[in-house]
């Protein structure tokens, strides 16, 4: 998780201060790693130290067990080792210092006589001292540890709070240790009268303050690891410590450990922080060697000489303090590099670059990543970008250039691939962001941030041509709503009104071919639907044998009703040629007639529309020529480019009065264009509009009267369908009362189920013949019911049947698993044309 608490620092500093860690000492890192081998080295460098200062300071004088002991020097494995084991390992620098505190005592007891008072017993007193010197060593390391965690979310500060924390305690809890021990345990007979005016009490609290902050640098030297560049300068200044104890061995000095500390403070302030660590640990062990002093206290006899060990013990601390200020300052530079290399390693994923740019002399430096973002050196003059961007971006960032009072600009400009701009070349999308500083002499420098928005900028535009595009789509979707008023509300209303003519007593005679003429044109506008949201889908062309002046007539009559309820006319100009048989798709023809007589009387205000037929002859065949004028307003001319593209409704306000989506003239053209004709428009020439449909009118054989030889049924094969059961699925009562009477008329059993769950429980009991079922039902639709019968193993026909005009219920069906797709209204004999193809289907692979 990234940290707990709220950074206070702002930017990029404070931003990724959540993914730092604690930064382990070098020492903790080799425990980490290899813990035993940490231990060893940890244990026998202690050992190592404890000896070397037992035989360094057997030279000193009165320094026996009551001074040596209070406290003891081989406390420093516990205030080392509390700093950089785990708690878990704690028994580790215990362990140490009772080895070293054992090993020290008992080589000072063999090695001087005199070392115990007389008297004492050996045994007990090293148990007691031990016990003595290691409790405040112990809570003083526990302290440092509740110090880190106490400030565990300030992690460049933990090093700094363990240090000190420990350090503090120590010099509390080790000088109350020295004050209870010598009030309560010592005999004054033990008291050396040789550190002049010091008691015991106060030689060990001088002996405290050298312990503890001598143990704090000898932990600073376990934060890091030494190199040869520290190495190299701890030997180059240990020869300065060499002869500061050879002229102290010779009498030549100021103060034992004043001259030290000196030489010591003019390292801490020159050299580079871990290396000054490291050659003062090294110089003062060196100094310690010759002398044997530094540690032992030195004999107090004036009080000038006090004053002069006080200035030492300040100075100490002096040293201590600004080494691990310095130590902090290295952290705090060290997190600031981790920031810079993190934001480098974000850049260069981020593709952003860096320049400064003086505004005077339009000399530009840039980075590596700005270099390859722009296609340039490192430095470069701004002129060779000038000309690699657009006339229109250059002024803007001429103006930059030129800037002298805002103090920060944003610039987004096109740049060329190439040495000059192109207009057709390849181009990037750049934008710079940039801040003023002025200088002396009045020169402005600009420094910031190039960013190459190149991809962002090709999806943003992509993003909006799919938004554009899906607009577009919602739109026609939109308009697919009206398309059913447009297209579906005039065959409605003439039903309605031969309805009412009917009911008024007008005769069938009359009544029922304008009846079945406007039920198939109903039909013929519902595929022309799907031809024109649904092209893929188009019906395939059916030629028919009729006669153009009965194509004409069913046409007027079509309208002839809405036409007189708005006071116009219909009139009739057919040639000859129009009497005599000729081969189209008459539905497709009928529909684009109707679409433009329709047109007519609700757009064009006019009086009088004339339908018009003639012939010509074309290179290889026969063209027929329709003409639907009227006397009308007439279209605007501007509105002609766009006149038979979908959705294009007229402007006006007799446009805004009436039905219609614009999708009527498309359809007529689509239409004609499918039967190899073109459509046109032209003025009229007394007004209003002319439009000639051209397309070809192939000859046929006489068109038959209508009686019983032109029945579809007598053309075709006889074939006994009594013996099959139909099982059919449709939840319209009406629709399903109508098919199930036309069905019986063929088959020999029809079942009739209204859901897709009861027809599943019907095909189980019946085991019909052929299926032949609606799409949309309730509980179950007809592709699940396909699906279902296929799983179940039904090899038999099964036919779907829509009535949507619209959509993708086909492809549904096909991928259920149906043989063929009917669209409503499904006649006997499309049925039966089906199932005869699927049967001759069938019986191919038999025989072959």
């Amino acid at each position: 998780m990234l940290g707990g608490r709220t950074q206070k620092r702002n930017g990029p500093e404070g931003l990724f201060a959540a993914l730092a860690e604690p930064r382990l000492a070098f020492f903790e890192q080799s425990l980490t790693q290899a813990p035993l081998r940490g231990v060893i080295v940890f244990v026998l460098a202690m050992l190592g130290l404890s000896v070397f200062l037992v035989l360094a300071e057997i030279r000193a004088v009165d320094n026996g067990s009551t001074v040596d002991l209070l406290p003891s020097e081989t406390v420093f494995p516990i205030l080392m080792g509390m700093a950089v084991f785990p708690l878990r390992m704690i028994l580790v620098p215990l362990g140490t210092y009772a080895l070293c505190f054992a090993l020290a005592f008992l080589l000072r007891w063999w090695l001087e006589p005199a070392y115990l008072p007389e008297g004492v017993p050996v045994p007990g007193f090293l148990l007691a001292a031990m016990a003595l010197n290691a409790v405040p060593a112990v809570l003083a390391g526990l302290a440092g540890r509740l110090a880190i965690a106490l400030c565990a979310h300030r992690l460049r500060y933990r090093d700094a709070a363990l240090s000190l924390t420990m350090t503090l305690a120590y010099l509390l809890l080790g000088g109350g240790m020295v004050i209870a021990v010598t009030a309560l345990l010592y005999d004054p007979a033990w008291i050396p009268g040789a550190t002049g005016g010091l008691d015991a009490a106060g030689a060990g609290l001088f002996r405290v303050a050298r312990i503890a902050l001598c143990g704090a640098v000898l932990t600073l030297v376990m934060l890091d690891r030494p190199n040869r560049r520290n190495l190299t300068v701890a030997f180059a200044v240990l020869p300065a410590f060499l002869l500061l104890g050879v002229l102290r061995h010779n009498d030549i000095w100021l103060h034992p450990t004043l001259d030290v500390e000196l030489l010591a403070l003019a390292v801490v302030l020159l050299a580079p922080v871990y290396a000054a660590i490291l050659t003062n640990v090294i110089g003062v062990i060196a100094y310690v060697a010759i002398t044997g002093e530094f540690l032992v206290q030195f004999p107090i006899s004036s009080p000038e000489v006090l004053r002069l060990e006080l200035v030492s013990i300040l100075l100490l601390a002096l040293l201590y303090l600004l080494l691990l200020q310095r130590h902090q300052a290295t952290m705090r530079a060290r997190e600031t590099r981790q920031t810079i290399s993190r934001l480098m390693r974000v850049q260069s994923l981020a593709n952003i670059g860096y320049f400064v740019l003086d505004t005077q002399t339009g000399e530009v430096r840039v980075d590596d990543v700005a270099a390859g973002i722009l296609g340039t050196a490192p430095r470069f003059a701004i002129a060779t970008i000038l000309q690699r961007v657009p006339p229109a971006d250059r002024a803007g960032i001429e103006v930059a250039l030129a800037e002298r009072m805002l103090t920060t600009r944003t610039l987004s400009f096109l740049l060329g691939e190439g040495p000059d701009w192109q207009e057709e070349g390849a181009r990037k999308y750049l934008t710079v962001h940039a801040w003023y500083e002025s200088r002396a002499g009045g020169r402005v420098l600009a420094y910031g941030a190039v960013i190459d928005l190149t991809a962002d900028h090709a999806r943003e535009e992509a993003l909006g041509q799919a938004l554009s595009r899906l607009s577009d789509q919602q739109d026609r979707q939109t308009r697919m709503f009206s398309i059913v008023s447009h297209e579906l509300r005039t065959p409605a209303s003439v039903i309605s009104m031969l309805i009412e003519e009917l009911e008024g007593g007008a005769k069938w005679a009359e009544m029922g071919p304008r009846l079945r003429a406007v039920s198939e044109q109903l039909l013929s506008v519902l595929a022309d639907m799907r031809q024109a949201v649904r092209p893929q889908e188009n019906l395939p062309v059916t030629l028919t044998s009729f006669l153009p002046k009965d194509l004409a007539e069913t046409v007027r009559n079509t309208f002839l009703l809405m036409a007189e309820a708005k006071g116009i006319e219909i009139d009739l100009n057919l040639s000859p040629e129009a009497a005599l048989p000729r081969r189209s798709d008459r539905v497709r023809l009928m529909q684009a007639l109707s679409n433009l007589v329709k047109n007519a009387i609700l757009h064009s205000g006019c009086q009088r529309i004339t339908l018009s037929y003639a012939e010509e002859d074309g290179a290889e065949q026969r063209f027929g020529l329709w003409q639907i004028a009227d006397d009308g307003q007439g279209v605007p001319p501007a509105l002609r480019a766009d006149l038979f593209s979908p959705f294009r409704r007229g402007e006006g306000p007799r446009s805004t009065q009436v039905d219609g989506s614009g999708l009527g003239l498309y359809v007529t053209k689509s239409s004609i264009e499918l039967l190899g004709g073109t459509v046109g428009h032209q003025p009229g020439p007394a007004g209003g509009s002319v439009f000639l449909l051209r397309l070809p009118m192939l000859a046929a054989e006489p068109v038959a009267l209508p009686g019983p030889a032109a029945e579809p049924a007598a053309a075709r094969p006889a074939r006994d369908w009594r013996s099959h059961r139909v099982l059919l699925v449709e939840d319209s009562d009406l629709i399903g009362e109508l098919l199930v009477a036309r069905l019986k008329r063929v088959f020999g059993a029809v079942d009739w189920a209204r859901t897709g769950i009861e027809a599943l429980a019907r095909y189980e009991a019946e085991r019909p013949d052929v299926v032949l079922t609606d799409l949309f039902m309730p509980e179950m639709g007809g592709d699940d019911l396909t699906a279902a019968l296929r799983a179940k193993g039904a090899d038999c026909p099964i036919i779907g049947m829509t009535a949507a005009a619209i959509g993708d219920e086909r492809t549904r069906f096909e991928e259920a698993g149906t043989d063929r797709v009917l669209t409503k209204p499904v006649s006997t004999g499309q049925f039966l044309d089906v199932l005869d193809e699927l049967d001759r289907q069938r019986d191919r692979p038999a025989a072959e």
